[in-house]
């Protein structure tokens, strides 16, 4: 198999004939990290199937005493990872879940304090390379490339004003920055299940959450990012990626950088969630009991970063739930015109998506994706339409319950 280019490798490892030929085994992409020139990294699903099997990665040669690294750290931990050359000078490499470059010492040591045992049947999330999380008879265990101590002292401190997935009974001592534990809660998620007053509820705990930032320590306060990036700055922050991939669709993220206002989000700087999101709010059906996960990019930034992230992948139902949430719990709503900005950067900020999530077809969800951006900013240029109604596109009906 020839592979000249990071544009001919991200495309192999995209096709799941091509990637499965990798491999030696049937399989498709789940999640998709490239350094151009570098490596491209996927996480791997057996064919036709969700359960994992494993990672697998394509190494240029700057990059090949990685390889060697990663294969004698597996082989000391007892682990299996494979590696041959392509035949064109780069190098291909897999291994089981437990084996990442990044995550293997982490894993190891979770293991040896009983935290993780089988991860292939029991992983919840895996992102190759950063962090995986996983189902287990003593909770949740999230284990992580970076250290969770800011995310987790963030967490604690938000669990005083807004619900959050407790600690198990017995946690134990912790063992690592890098190993974390809770009490699995929920029986699904609202990006799976259509709930109007859940979600409203949700969008009241997002306001909880942001008039705590008043009582936010110092200490925390001056560990927290303090979100400024503009419009361009995201387009060019995605073009350094597409533009070895597709150099025209990079030109058009580009222009929209530049077609969008440049400083989108107005207001008071509050404790925002950074990442709000359906996918973020778990919920236990039978009582319609909610918790706020995943504290990873908590930051201070005006309260539209949070209602626009939302309202971006939320349907038009539920994003006015969120609202009406949101108002009745105190929350200061941004006027239409500065929700309708916040969702068009929510938007942009998640083009690239479709490819991260291995998706072959990426170049047209892309491109479509930046059709939606372009009627959004037509619609705040106008002072028309409501941000909920230009959100996601989704009919709430046909989300899965």
């Amino acid at each position: 198999m020839y592979i000249s280019s990071t544009r001919n490798a991200v495309d192999a490892v995209l096709d799941p004939d091509r990637l499965s030929e990798l491999v030696q085994a049937p399989v498709r992409a789940a999640r998709v990290r490239i350094k151009p020139g570098v490596s491209v990294t996927v996480s791997l699903l057996q064919a036709g199937r969700d359960r994992s099997a494993g990672w697998a990665r394509l190494l240029w040669p700057a990059s090949r005493d990685k390889a060697g690294k990663a294969a004698r750290r597996a082989e000391r931990l007892g682990l299996r990872t494979t590696q041959y050359d392509t035949g064109d000078g780069l190098l291909f490499q897999a291994g089981e879940v437990a084996a990442d470059p990044s995550l293997a010492k982490h894993i190891a040591l979770a293991r040896s304090e009983d935290l993780l045992a089988g991860l292939e049947g029991n992983l919840l999330r895996y992102n190759p390379l950063r962090r995986l999380v996983a189902r287990t008879s003593r909770g949740v265990v999230r284990v992580t490339a970076g250290s969770q101590r800011r995310s987790e002292a963030l967490q604690e401190f938000a669990g005083r004003y807004v619900p959050v997935p407790p600690a198990p009974p017995d946690p134990g001592g912790a063992v690592s920055g890098h190993i974390s534990l809770q009490r699995f809660v929920g029986d699904t998620d609202l990006s799976r299940h259509h709930d109007p007053a859940a979600t409203a509820r949700a969008g009241a705990a997002l306001a909880a959450l942001h008039a705590a930032t008043a009582d936010l320590p110092a200490a925390l306060r001056r560990d927290l990012d303090d979100d400024d990036s503009d419009s361009q700055a995201l387009a060019l922050m995605h073009t350094r990626i597409l533009n070895h991939l597709d150099p025209a669709l990079a030109a058009r993220v580009r222009r929209l950088g530049e077609l969008l206002p440049g400083r989108t989000l107005r207001g008071p700087k509050v404790l925002a969630h950074g990442d709000a999101s359906p996918d973020q709010v778990l919920l236990e059906r039978s009582t319609g009991e909610i918790w706020l996960t995943d504290f990873d990019r908590v930051r201070l930034a005006p309260a539209a970063l949070d209602l626009g992230s939302y309202l971006a992948v939320a349907c038009a139902e539920a994003g006015n739930a969120l609202l009406e949430g949101y108002a009745d719990a105190g929350g200061s709503l941004p006027s239409r015109t500065e929700l309708l900005a916040a969702v068009a950067r929510a938007r942009l900020a998640r083009i690239q998506d479709p490819l991260r999530h291995g998706d072959p077809h990426w170049r047209r969800r892309i491109a479509l994706e930046a059709d939606r951006i372009e009627a959004l900013a037509a619609a705040y240029y106008a002072g028309k339409g409501s941000a909920a109604d230009q959100g996601s596109y989704r009919d709430c009906s046909q989300e899965a319950s």
